[in-house]
């Protein structure tokens, strides 16, 4: 009795290891045992001297070593008339573009109604377009449904791609691709998700000084206040001499009669010159997940490295006109990754540019606690109900914050 009894023990023992093994293995624990070190050994194919290829590219001419990395779906509708130059030869401050699945209806017209209504101001040009792709059966009913909307909005760009969550970054560089064939011109390039709350007039405070927003626009509010009160003493007063000397310390001429709008200084704040490489939202920095129950589990095959690249969500990023063709040609010249956010962050490491991060990006739901909490919000997530979208932007709006 007593071998069989030891028998029986020992399998027992044996198979809890095994599963306990099994389990382990499941989620990754000795996968991270085999990860390299990022710092010290990161190399993202391709290698080599890229950027000269990149140059010559830019520059129209053969370069040394041919793309391996292209994005060539074709566009089932592409919006060329959407960037052409009106009269005045004004080229967009501001484009767009939004990543939205075929069957959002509702959200599309919910941010046409809101912020991305491109007649939101008078004087700067924004122009709006919604990147689709396709569904993986063809579905004629849908496909008939985008094509009617596309005929009473043309503001749709849709690729010859099949839209799924694996395929967000084939998405996310054919937008690239349009903005860099149809609209290469413009000054800034926002792109983000359907489910997103923009605000394009802090968008447009935010590009003029990224770096301090929004305090910059805090002082901005306090030198106004003390111009206001220095103008006031002196209105009972004729005299212009004395309303220049009540500026005083103001570096810039006070309009006759002291009149001068907070739009007029905001807009002699300085600009980013036309070269910087702005690339900007949510950052973060993780690592892998290697526990093969997780959504995003990658392998060590995929990707052997103990931590990703610096990164922006994915789901509302900022470039600047140089940042998005600099990224765009570097990604014919870097393997494919599926994590649209993850590549952008090997691409944007491998032009040697490095993401801005901002509190004010949400890659959450920002809570709204009236127009007031509202008042730097950049770009919040979590808003999948059109009404609530509509809603929320009129009140802040109204407010003058969006």
């Amino acid at each position: 009795m007593l071998p069989r009894i030891c028998i029986k023990f020992k399998l027992k023992y044996i198979v809890s290891v095994a599963l306990a093994v099994l389990m382990l293995e499941y989620f990754g624990a000795f996968t991270h045992m085999f990860e390299a070190d990022f710092e010290r050994t990161f190399s993202y194919p391709m290698e080599g001297d890229i950027l000269s290829n990149v140059y010559q590219l830019r520059h129209r001419q053969r370069p040394a070593v041919d793309p391996i990395n292209t994005y060539n779906y074709s566009f089932i509708s592409d919006c060329q008339h959407k960037c052409k130059e009106d009269d005045r030869m004004i080229a967009p401050r501001l484009v767009l573009i939004i990543k939205s699945a075929m069957e959002n209806f509702d959200r599309r017209v919910a941010i046409r109604k809101s912020w991305g209504w491109e007649k939101r101001f008078s004087d700067v040009k924004i122009r709006t377009v919604f990147l689709l792709g396709r569904p993986a059966e063809p579905n004629r009913q849908l496909q008939s449904l985008i094509d009617l909307e596309y005929a009473n909005y043309r503001d749709l760009v849709q690729a010859d791609f099949v839209d799924a969550y694996f395929n967000n970054t084939i998405k996310t560089m054919m937008g690239f691709r349009w903005a860099v064939a149809h609209c290469p011109r413009a000054k800034f390039y926002m792109f983000a998700d359907d489910d997103f709350y923009i605000s394009t007039k802090n968008l447009l405070k935010y590009v003029r000084n990224p770096v301090n927003y929004p305090e910059y626009l805090e002082e901005t509010d306090e030198a106004l206040r003390k111009l206001a009160r220095r103008l006031s003493q002196t209105t009972s007063n004729n005299n212009s001499s004395q309303i220049q000397e009540a500026a005083g310390n103001s570096s810039e001429k006070v309009p006759p009669h002291g009149r001068r709008s907070k739009r007029q200084i905001l807009n002699m704040d300085m600009e980013l010159p036309n070269d910087v490489k702005l690339f900007s939202g949510f950052v973060f920095r993780s690592a892998p997940h290697r526990h093969r129950s997780s959504k995003w589990y990658v392998s060590l095959k995929e990707y052997p490295w103990d931590m990703w690249p610096t990164y922006v969500t994915a789901g509302a990023f900022l470039l600047s006109h140089e940042a998005l063709f600099e990224m765009y040609y570097v990604s014919m010249y870097t393997r494919h990754f599926r994590f649209d956010d993850i590549y952008l962050g090997i691409v944007a490491l491998k032009a040697g540019i490095e993401p801005l991060h901002s509190e004010e990006f949400y890659f959450h739901k920002a809570p709204f606690l009236g127009p007031q909490s509202y008042k730097y919000v950049l770009a919040s997530h979590g808003y999948d109900d059109p009404e609530e979208l509509v809603k929320i932007w009129n009140e802040v709006r109204a407010a003058g914050y969006a």
